[in-house]
């Protein structure tokens, strides 16, 4: 068994738009806040779930609890260890869902820097400058450029829209669009943020990402190009 550390999981997982994206299939409304989650078939409901000035915090342990993973302390940080699958539950990974080696040394560090920028964001205290966004976005540029596989390319894809999407969270806050409607949407963006961290990682995706790039991406395996 080998475990994930993912030391910035619960601050990415703990804050969330009360009015996320909704599920696929359904209307999106602004009838009333998040009040259920779920991860892999398992819920996060009830008490596990506070809503506070339009944003939905959620309970580390039942996080842990839907993840199948456990939580240490270390010191000011929590610590997810997310148990690997066997051999026999992983078979032979197709190569569709591979990620090069080249790319992931590349981009590894990217996930971290978005979540890093969307702790700021939640704050709302010191301004951010722009060219922090921007950094982010010639980290993800020079990465591509290391490329192989259609994989590859689906993750510096959904690494571009959490960076984006987050930017233009900032900067609707920074108008004074009120955090429920400048935050909406924002579900997806942390989504595709960890699920790439994860694929990065591992070097493969699960096959159950839920991050709207990932799931619109094709299934078959396509040649990698750089314009």
């Amino acid at each position: 068994m080998r475990p994930h550390v993912l030391p910035w999981i619960a601050s990415a997982l703990l804050v969330m738009n009360a009015f996320a994206q909704a599920q696929p299939g359904t209307s999106r409304t602004k009838s009333g806040p998040l009040t259920k989650i779920t991860i892999e078939g398992k819920q996060i409901t009830g008490d596990d779930l506070l809503v506070r000035a339009g944003t939905t915090y959620v309970s580390l342990p039942a996080l842990a609890r839907a993840l199948g993973a456990s939580v240490a302390s270390q010191g000011h940080v929590a610590v997810l260890t997310v148990p690997a699958a066997s051999e026999s539950e992983c078979g032979e990974v197709p190569a569709a869902k591979k990620l090069s080696d080249t790319y992931r040394k590349a981009a590894v560090r990217i996930p971290e820097a978005i979540e890093t920028l969307r702790l700021r964001v939640n704050k709302h205290e010191t301004p951010i400058p722009a060219a922090s966004f921007d950094e982010v976005d010639h980290q993800i540029f020079e990465a591509e450029f290391h490329a192989q596989t259609g994989a590859d390319k689906s993750v510096s894809y959904a690494l571009r829209h959490a960076n984006d999407s987050l930017a233009i969270v900032y900067y609707k806050l920074w108008r004074g669009v009120p955090p429920e409607d400048a935050e909406e949407g924002q579900l997806d963006s942390v989504l595709c943020s960890m699920e790439s961290k994860f694929a990065l990682q591992v070097g493969r995706f699960s096959g159950k990402e839920s991050c709207s790039v990932f799931r619109s991406a094709p299934t078959e395996e396509q040649p990698a190009t750089n314009n």
